[in-house]
């Protein structure tokens, strides 16, 4: 159905005429695109998702008569594979900011989808700590608990502390707070968005998206059941349809499983579950699935919550099957590790602090807007992390610590001259 933002809004932010290269892999970036304020737009025409969340189903479909992997494609896929299991380096290369100046006086507010997380709360602490340091006018961080009601308070208090933007951090269903969102915009809020969409995915009802390449991650997992299988892999997916992050994530693993799986060699079947369902029988329907199929030996999971109900499928099911899965708590580290997991495609929060740190600061000065944000990710074993334990000189925590390094911070630093 299609509505009409009512408020003419008449602020506008100067935007600086530079176009120069921004942060990201500069062979995966497009042109990247000034910010023109929403507050200086006319009023425009928003479509407007219904008020449920889409619960999509996916699958995988494998071409008929497609040919087998060659030898020289599997080699291009382990070489990628090993690339991706050190440290990651720092890659930003966009001009330089001078942070301080251009966040002095301004107000920003982070709601995330659940403080109560591990990986949300660490974001949120890390970027309430760095946006300090970088001194911003004031940085608000909602303490939310997963429900609708927390997310729609943080965003009426962004209102009444007139806020410059809101930060949407997460895997949030913006439909069941759209007119919360229209609140702030019509109160001269810009809203962003982050963790919940790929590059190239715009976020519907807010103003921007940070560009984090989710897609990417699944790439990764599908790489690796591949390789490890020499493509002659039987493949479950978990997907969880009311997550828009599960989707983005599987849209890279369906691209590179259909690209490289021959249907003589291999195949896929899904396993489509709501957020309700983890938890709460998902793990009764994975195992109903891998023992109507035997012949399957990879489960493919893209939202780290469902990650406990394939392990236990698994366990009760009492077959050799392996579990790939993606996620940023330090507790899907910790199955990692344990090898409850034979691999995870992991993402660091404090990273990811940084980077939405960065993207207000340009658009707060008027920059080019990244078309692909830094933010990696690194595949993890059990082995992967044991050797880089032995290996640190450092005292840690957790493994967390040391997965990602501290080169993003310096280079960081260096960036917006602090």
């Amino acid at each position: 159905m299609k509505r009409f933002i009512s408020a003419l809004l008449v602020l506008s932010l100067a935007a600086s005429v530079l176009t120069l290269s921004a942060c990201g892999n500069s062979s995966e970036q497009e042109e990247s695109s000034k910010p023109v304020s929403r507050q200086s737009s006319t009023v425009s025409q928003v479509q407007q998702p219904s008020a449920k969340p889409s619960e999509e189903e996916v699958e995988v479909s494998i071409a008929e008569n497609k040919p087998k992997i060659t030898e020289t494609q599997l080699t291009e896929l382990s070489s990628k594979l090993t690339d991706n299991q050190s440290i990651p380096e720092f890659t930003c290369t966009s001009e330089k900011l001078n942070a301080s100046e251009i966040a002095k006086d301004k107000k920003m507010y982070l709601i995330s989808e659940n403080s109560q997380s591990s990986f949300h709360s660490m974001v949120e602490s890390n970027f309430k700590k760095t946006a300090k340091r970088i001194g911003f006018g004031e940085t608000t961080v909602a303490e939310t608990d997963g429900s609708i009601s927390a997310l729609n308070d943080g965003l009426n208090d962004a209102v009444k502390k007139k806020s410059d933007i809101v930060i949407l951090s997460g895997d949030i269903n913006k439909n069941a707070i759209s007119s919360y969102i229209e609140t702030a915009q019509a109160n001269g809020i810009e809203v962003f968005s982050s963790g919940s969409k790929s590059v190239g995915e715009k976020d519907h009802f807010t103003d921007y998206t940070v560009p984090i390449n989710y897609a990417f991650a699944g790439e990764l997992m599908a790489d690796w059941g591949i390789v490890k299988t020499g493509g002659k892999i039987n493949a479950l997916c978990v997907s969880c349809t009311d997550s828009e992050l599960s989707a983005s994530i599987f849209k890279g693993f369906k691209a590179e499983f259909e690209k490289y799986v021959s249907s003589s060699e291999g195949s896929c079947t899904t396993v489509n579950a709501n957020s309700i369902e983890i938890g709460n029988g998902l793990a009764n329907k994975i195992k109903s699935a891998v023992s109507s199929d035997t012949k399957i030996n990879y489960i493919f999971v893209f939202d780290d919550a469902a990650i406990n109900d394939a392990i236990s499928a698994v366990v009760q099911s009492g077959q050799d099957i392996k579990i790939v899965a993606t996620g940023g708590r330090s507790e899907d580290m910790d199955l990692a590790e344990s090898g409850s997991i034979e691999m995870l495609v992991a993402h660091s929060y404090e990273w990811t602090a940084y980077a939405i740190l960065d993207y207000a600061l340009r658009f707060f000065g008027g920059k080019s807007l990244p078309a692909v944000q830094d933010v990696p990710f690194r595949i993890l074993t059990k082995d992967i992390i044991e050797k880089a334990k032995k290996d640190s000189k450092d005292d840690f925590d957790s493994f967390h610590e040391i997965c990602f390094g501290g080169a993003f911070v310096d280079g960081y630093n260096n960036l917006w001259s602090i």
